[in-house]
Formats: structure tokens, C-alpha cells, sequence
């Protein structure tokens, strides 16, 4: 994203709590915490939201890999086996000098193409290469907070949030899946409920009853 962006969401998630570390490689996560940069966290529960690696089948192909990821053709296809085509993010493409993104947009294109592709190679036509084509980048960071980049916009904060939350209502088939997810968040909206829960104490659970036992009361 724009780096005024990038810097924008680092405001918005410290004005939130969020302690941002940039440039720190994870070194080990244990059932103490997690240390990176020589410093030790302490933690029982550790969330990680960040990619790893793509799918083990990837190195079981036998095709070239750059990052654990499958090195294609421009049309999609293994080098060497035209007739099989690896597409989101398994595939390693470059585009305009650069590695193309693990992506949603970048996965669903490219399975398109390779679905054409499919269709032209049953039909004795030439495959067609894959181009990318960036409809933009949104991220969203919490109430009313977003930040966004849609060609040449760049724009924050609840205008951000609004138009993050339109894509993704659009972006959902079926006209009633629409009206039932956005019904659901104007109402978690207003009534300030999370769909998400996060259980910080856990009740104390009554003794079973051993079989047999009528000693330890009634069922």
C-alpha cells in the first residue's frame, strides 16, 4: 500500500492499543510467549495471522519453486506439463518485475484464466498468458476505521470502512446472502455486539455422576 496509508493504519491500530512491532522476524513461539529479536513476550495465547508457507503439494510436483511456491508459465501451466495449472497462492508469477501477491483478486483471476485456458486447449486453440489487473488494496482496522487504495484514491478513516464494507457485501452471491450480511452488520453496528468472543474465565462444571452412584444427587 501507499506508505501515507501504511502509516495511517500503524496511527489508527496504536490509537487502539495495538503495540506495532515493524521489521521483527519471529524466532521462537512456546508455551511461554514468543521471542523475536532476542526479546521474550510473555503469553499463554498466541494468535498468528500472517502467511507461512503455500500448500505442502507444492514441493510434490516437482516443478521449480521460488519460496516455496510453484514457479508457472505465463499462461498458469508448469513448465513442462502443459496440462496442469497451479493458480492462487501456489503459483509464482512475475509481473512488471515483480512477484505477484498471495491474494484473494490475484487468485480468482488467475483461476479464470486458467479455466479459458482449459476450455482453448480442448478446443486445439494456443493458451493466452495471465495478466494481472490490481483492483486495489483495503484493509480494514476496526469501528469505523479503514484504509483504502483504488487507482489513484487513497482515502482513511470511516469513508475507508464505508467503501471496504460495499466491496464485500458486492462481492457475495446471491442477493439474499447480501441483504441477510448487511442486515446483520447495520444491526451489529447500532448495537455495538461483536460477532466474535473472546472467553476469559471459565465456570466451575458440577461433578459428573459415576454410574451407579445415586450418592452424588439427582441427575
Amino acid at each position: 500500500m501507499d506508505a501515507r496509508l501504511a502509516e495511517e493504519a500503524r496511527r489508527q491500530l496504536v490509537a487502539r492499543g495495538v503495540d506495532v512491532r515493524l521489521s521483527a522476524r519471529v524466532e521462537t513461539i512456546d508455551a511461554e510467549g514468543v521471542v523475536f529479536g532476542g526479546e521474550r513476550i510473555a503469553a499463554r495465547t498466541v494468535l498468528w495471522a500472517a502467511g507461512v508457507r503455500a500448500s505442502p503439494l507444492a514441493e510434490m510436483l516437482g516443478a521449480p519453486l521460488e519460496r516455496g511456491r510453484v514457479r508457472v508459465e505465463p499462461d498458469l501451466s508448469i513448465p513442462g506439463h502443459p496440462e496442469v495449472f497451479v493458480v492462487g497462492d501456489m503459483a509464482a508469477l512475475q509481473q512488471d518485475g515483480a512477484w505477484l501477491p498471495g491474494v484473494a483478486q490475484v487468485a480468482l483471476q488467475g483461476g479464470h484464466q486458467a479455466a479459458r485456458n482449459l476450455l482453448r486447449r480442448q478446443a486445439g486453440a494456443p493458451t493466452e498468458p495471465f495478466h494481472y489487473r490490481d483492483k486495489g488494496s483495503m484493509a480494514t482496522i476496526g469501528r469505523s476505521a479503514a484504509v483504502a487504495e483504488v487507482g489513484r484514491l487513497r482515502t482513511t478513516g470511516i469513508f475507508a470502512w464505508v467503501l471496504w464494507w460495499l466491496v464485500h457485501i458486492v462481492a457475495l452471491i446471491g442477493f439474499r446472502n447480501r441483504v441477510v450480511v448487511m442486515l446483520e452488520w447495520i444491526w451489529a453496528y447500532l448495537s455495538w455486539q461483536r460477532s466474535a468472543r473472546v472467553i476469559v474465565t471459565q465456570p466451575a462444571l458440577p461433578a459428573a455422576e459415576e454410574p451407579g452412584d445415586g450418592a452424588r444427587g439427582s441427575p
